[in-house]
């Protein structure tokens, strides 16, 4: 059986990108805290969004390989090179 979220959880979606960011402070984290301790769906969903940012932030870190660089800038200076491209 699928827990299907109510109007608290919808004023929790608002708050829980900044309260995974760690952004919120004071009240505002303690009601995010005690809402997800007590609702399994807004819990699983924050669990996916940290997830989804810790991953996001691993792969942000990676380098490219150096080809793939070399490549990138190439064709950077080229599309630079020709001009303002016109929208039609």
């Amino acid at each position: 059986m699928t827990t299907r979220p109510h109007d608290r959880c919808r004023d929790l979606l608002e708050q829980l990108s900044r309260f995974v960011d760690g952004d919120l402070t004071g009240g505002d984290r303690r009601a995010v805290v005690t809402h997800l301790k007590t609702c399994p769906c807004c819990q699983t969903m924050a669990e996916g969004l940290q997830h989804t940012v810790e991953v996001c932030r691993k792969a942000g870190s990676a380098r490219l390989p150096a080809d793939v660089r070399a490549r990138a800038r190439a064709r950077i200076a080229t599309l630079l090179a020709s001009g303002p491209v016109s929208r039609r």
